[in-house]
């Protein structure tokens, strides 16, 4: 696993696009992964997509680069949108190892078992 000296944590954090940036993490904002997902679909190459979005290519291994690619490419057909910096299944599975959980996340999961709950209602509507 990369780890981001202090000097590229300050130069990740700089850019508007940066969520959160840890050692071993990079945290995406959902304008990035919204604005990455329409250049991917229209064809852009995912080095060019981190260039335009203003990233220095040396901060990414081609493994990291494929990493943000699925991550991006799994929220978006989802179905639940982009989420700021974590998706859904990250988040659970940081919650379990006991690390602080942002409130617009749980909200988000909140309005998401809402959802889920209304069209299992409605599948016991129509088997009645």
């Amino acid at each position: 696993m990369r780890e981001y000296s202090s000097k590229e944590m300050k130069l990740l954090r700089e850019n508007p696009y940066t969520y959160k940036v840890t050692k071993h993490h990079l945290f995406f904002t959902v304008e990035f992964k919204e604005a990455f997902w329409r250049g991917y679909q229209a064809g852009t190459t995912p080095r060019k997509l981190l260039v335009d979005l203003g990233y220095d290519l040396s901060l990414f291994k081609q493994k990291q680069i494929d990493s943000i690619v699925q991550r991006i490419k799994k929220e978006a057909e989802s179905g639940q949108g982009f989420s700021e910096g974590i998706n859904n299944l990250n988040r659970k599975r940081l919650a379990v190892k006991n690390l602080p959980v942002s409130n617009e996340l749980l909200w988000n999961e909140v309005k998401y078992l809402r959802q889920e709950v209304e069209f299992i209602k409605k599948i016991l509507k129509r088997g009645k």
